[in-house]
């Protein structure tokens, strides 16, 4: 039996054989965060998440850590300031993962915002980190924007700001919090769902049902706090305890296109020209560059969530009317996703879904705590105030280290961008294709050097996945042995995402991989041919929008 699996089935034991001080049910940014915080405080946790680490909408976002520019139009100073004092945190404690990313505010005639008033909210941005930012904003004309962009449009183009925020690998950010609280002792299991609540004798909630989506073994697993992170299927765990719902989400679709199709320097922050609200065109690396995102409310069931035909064309063609040489039609579309924002229901039934705000809100009942709304970039912050709660009713004060805890990528990085470009180039001269050690830096930081160790023992764990891209066979095993990874999709859609980046999307090296995959985990051939139609299942489902 695989050591992966052994390890599985050993947390499953512990599951229903231990009394934990907090079960988190969902394992997004949120849920993975807050079970790394609370082991990190020694606390006794377990996380458990029906799907795969990030499935849900921790892998669907627009992959920024941003600071949120766009939300000082609606007045929300705190938010803003939280999330870009978070962002620079995480540049030190995730520094291969969160990344700079210079943007482009361009001004064109008739625009509602005027260049010194976009100037002056990047004053208020700048100085609500202290003007600690990467690099300040700097305001050009229309001559150095275009040169900054040429392929921009130029007809009643004022002027740009350039400014920086940054980029990040959403589902890998996600699961080094869950390979963090694992290292810390937690229970953190995958492919488990969360069934019925149980309660004591008083009426309190004191556990839940699981569920082992691989056997179908069930185990009740008893906690002192149980927590619900479980983003957009919030109200869903919420009825299980009897109360209200609380969600208004909405839905975000982007797609990827060439990088020679849209040959951008910068993100861009565009308008979109039928609603006027504000669409990224973000350069998305490895010959990549994506566009999104929608925001249209959504009333539908959280697992069934696909991108229909007018959500491509929407942001197809705001990203032409910025650069009208593209003439980028759905035939360009590489590929897709799309994810729900768990937002919070608005006072204003009538409020538009970008009005809705980005807060997050904690909601407490004896023995049961629920996180709702938030983003991406302020879940460390999100993840110690749920922890502090949950100890106020353990009645124990123990501070969170999180802001000063690297992410197991980062250990011994200091943060700087000489020390990233250092760690790759000592991947250099090891036989890695053309821009492996690059890549193999910013995915794996300094956990990279491994991967060089198993290539060394096995000769055919270097070879590529995609001839295009710079993925290799080694990140399969990496991703079976090290990463909790059970299904063909937790390998191709977020370990190593061929779906979002690969001209196929992953399915003609897929039965490579899942031959790889099966040789590890003990797959029989039905279970093997069975994760190969799933997969397709899912690559199809992206491309809803064809139809």
């Amino acid at each position: 039996m695989n050591a992966s699996t052994q390890s599985r089935n050993a947390a499953l034991q512990r599951l229903g054989n231990e009394t934990f001080d907090l079960l988190v049910v969902g394992g997004g940014i949120t849920g993975t965060g807050i079970a790394r915080d609370a082991a990190a405080r020694g606390l006794k946790v377990a996380l458990v998440e029906k799907l795969d680490f990030g499935a849900g909408t921790s892998s669907k976002s627009s992959k920024l850590v941003h600071g949120g520019l766009r939300y000082l139009e609606h007045a929300e100073f705190a938010l803003v300031f939280e999330s870009v004092n978070e962002r620079k945190r995480l540049m030190k404690l995730a520094r291969h993962l969160v990344r700079p990313l210079p943007f482009l505010v361009t001004n064109f005639r008739g625009d509602r915002r005027f260049l010194a008033t976009l100037a002056l909210g990047l004053w208020i941005y700048d100085a609500l980190c202290f003007f600690g930012n990467y690099r300040n904003h700097v305001t050009y004309g229309r001559k150095k924007t275009l040169a900054l962009e040429p392929t921009l449009r130029a007809e009643g183009l004022n002027g740009g700001i350039l400014y920086y925020d940054c980029a990040t690998d959403d589902a890998r950010l996600t699961l080094e919090c869950a390979l963090d609280a694992a290292s810390l002792g937690a229970v953190v299991l995958n492919h488990a769902r969360a069934g019925a609540l149980t309660r004591d004798a008083s009426g309190r909630v004191d556990g839940v049902v699981v569920y082992d989506e691989e056997t179908g073994a069930q185990r009740t697993a008893k906690a002192k706090v149980v927590i619900n992170a479980t983003g957009p299927w919030s109200d869903e765990v919420r009825a299980l305890a009897g109360e209200a719902r609380i969600l208004k989400p909405t839905k975000g679709v982007h797609v990827v296109v060439d990088e020679q199709r849209l040959p951008i320097r910068h993100a861009l922050m565009m308008n979109s020209p039928r609603d006027k609200r504000t669409v990224f065109c973000i350069p998305f690396g490895l010959g990549r560059t994506v566009i999104g995102t929608t925001d249209t409310f959504f009333d539908g069931s959280p697992d069934q969530l696909q991108p229909t035909r007018d959500d491509v064309t929407y942001l197809l063609e705001t990203a032409n009317a910025y650069f009208p040489r593209a003439a980028l039609t759905p035939d360009d579309v590489l590929a897709t996703w799309s994810g729900l924002r768990p937002l919070l229901k608005p006072d204003d039934e009538n409020a538009g879904a970008s009005a809705v705000s980005r807060e997050h809100e904690i909601y407490e009942s004896p023995g049961f705590v629920t996180i709702a709304g938030g983003k991406l970039t302020t879940f460390r912050l999100m993840a110690a105030q749920v922890v502090d709660r949950a100890l106020k009713q353990l009645g124990l004060d123990v501070k969170s280290p999180t802001a000063t805890r690297p992410l197991p990528g980062a250990v011994g990085l200091d943060g700087s961008d000489e020390a990233l470009q250092a760690l790759a180039r000592s991947l250099e001269g090891q036989g890695l294709p053309d821009g492996a050690p690059d890549y193999l830096a910013h995915e794996y930081g300094t956990r990279a050097p491994r991967l060089l160790e198993r290539i060394a023992a096995d000769a055919t764990a270097g070879a590529r996945l995609d001839d295009e891209l710079p993925s290799l066979l080694v990140q399969v095993d990496v991703a079976v042995d090290e990463e909790f990874a059970r299904t063909l999709d937790d390998v191709l859609g977020r370990r190593v995402p061929l779906i979002l980046r690969a001209r196929d999307q992953g399915l003609g090296v897929a039965p490579k991989v899942a031959q790889r995959m099966a040789a590890r985990l003990g797959w029989s051939a039905e279970r093997t041919e069975q994760e190969l139609a799933r997969y397709r299942a899912t690559v199809e489902a992206t491309r809803a929008f064809r139809a």
